[in-house]
């Protein structure tokens, strides 16, 4: 196994591990603990692990394949951080996320750059997923 798949099976292992123990945490926890896989797994290149923590609804909808055309096969990101997440309801929660990337420009050799973003959670099936827009 190559260190790339060491990697991959080790964050797929941890979400499950995460899955597996949920039922003592707050929905701002569960969602906490999801977002940040989510966006460790864009910020490794790792779309298959992003792509399996996005709503059901999306992925009935959109394939992997489909995920990554529309998003790449990761980001630019050199740190992923969950600021705070907020529940509007017993259905839906916030997640803050703080991003900070090296801009790509070509010819110019710019700083990192801070972001925050706002992701959607929504809870289905007894799970919490990022909801994605089709």
């Amino acid at each position: 196994m190559t260190i790339f798949q060491w990697g991959a099976a080790a964050v797929a292992f941890s979400a499950l591990a995460g899955c597996a123990t949920m039922g003592n945490q707050t929905p701002e926890q569960q969602v906490e603990a999801r977002a940040a896989t989510y966006w460790k797994a864009r910020a490794s290149a790792d779309a298959k692990t992003a792509y399996s923590l996005l709503a059901p609804a999306y992925r009935n909808l959109n394939s992997e394949q489909a995920f990554i055309r529309q998003h790449g096969a990761g980001a630019n990101v050199k740190e992923a951080g969950v600021a705070k997440v907020s529940c509007e309801s017993q259905e839906r929660c916030t997640a803050s996320i703080s991003l900070t990337a090296k801009p790509l420009v070509p010819g110019l050799n710019l700083p990192l750059v801070t972001a925050y973003l706002d992701d959607t959670w929504v809870l289905e099936e007894g799970q919490w997923w990022r909801f994605q827009a089709p």
